[in-house]
């Protein structure tokens, strides 16, 4: 082989590596973030009108598979409002955190959740991942959870969906 067919074939293939290596990561592909959930509210001391309330649980999701949570939120009792933020561990320990805004209220529908009983809360929370470990290094996200509580068994379950942009080295 000669050193002109060598250069043919050499610098088409660099170029193309170096493109590759070159993509930014913000071309990456949001992919389905959706799963269910299901825990147990622990209610601390109200400083009105906000009631810190601590949930852990646990679910199984698209890209986590089996997970545990813990969510720490305060709650505005007088709006009916909440912030609050939630670290998400998959079963190998990879793990998302995520902040969120949430409202809720008394629910119209009957439960979906077993043991709430007669008088619950629906609740819509707001995500947005701000970090994670593992896999979900440089992940970013929005997603929604709905969910049922009640003030009266501590019962909770609902379900999630949005999107995710995993890292490239998920994938």
């Amino acid at each position: 082989m000669n050193i002109m067919t060598r250069t043919n074939i050499y610098l088409p293939m660099t170029v193309l590596l170096l493109a590759a290596l070159a993509m930014p990561a913000a071309a990456q592909t949001q992919v389905p973030f959706k799963g269910a959930l299901q825990g147990t509210d622990q209610d601390g001391t109200l400083n009105f009108p906000i009631l810190p309330v601590t949930t852990t649980g646990t679910g199984t999701g698209t890209h986590l598979g089996e997970f545990s949570f813990k969510e720490e939120t305060g709650v505005n009792v007088t709006a009916g409002t909440a912030t609050g933020s939630i670290h998400w561990v998959a079963a190998n320990g990879d793990s998302i955190d995520t902040t969120f805004t949430a409202s809720g209220g008394l629910a119209d529908a009957p439960p979906v959740c077993p043991g709430l009983g007669e008088t619950f809360l629906r609740i819509r929370e707001f995500h947005t991942i701000i970090g994670g470990t593992g896999r979900f290094a440089g992940a970013q996200g929005l997603f929604i959870v709905d969910r049922q509580a009640s003030s009266v068994t501590f019962k909770t379950c609902g379900s999630f969906d949005g999107t995710i942009t995993l890292p490239r080295a998920a994938h």
